[in-house]
């Protein structure tokens, strides 16, 4: 009895733990996703000739959501080496739980987006 207690705690903390990952990677993902739109819009301004104050504006806007990228990313990372600890920590428990395999996909695609180039101010 002991044992299914532990590997229900072992399921639920994986299931946190992943899901803490998914969120920060899509959150640090639509950032980059408004990053690339706010330049395609400024493209676009400077291709209207637009006045110089708009112009000053949406660069404001790609500048505030660029700042926001490094400290998401810092997060992430954080949170990445937590999911690989634990994982590491609990692989003979609970290797053949849905939670398991869930947990050991998002990490992949999570290391691999972490792998990528922050976009620069």
């Amino acid at each position: 009895m002991a044992g299914y207690a532990d590997l229900s705690s072992v399921k639920r903390q994986l299931t946190i733990k992943t899901g803490v990952v998914k969120r920060l990677a899509k959150e640090e993902s639509s950032y980059m996703h408004e990053a690339r739109e706010q330049q395609v819009r400024i493209q676009q301004f400077i291709d209207a000739g637009r006045d110089e104050y708009d112009l000053k504006q949406q660069r404001s806007v790609l500048k505030d959501s660029l700042k926001m990228v490094p400290d998401c990313r810092k997060r992430l990372e954080l949170a990445v080496d937590d999911l690989a600890v634990y994982i590491d920590g609990v692989e003979g428990e609970a290797v053949s739980s849905d939670e398991y395999g869930a947990a050991k996909q998002v990490l992949e695609l999570a290391q691999a987006q972490i792998q990528s180039p922050l976009p620069t101010l």
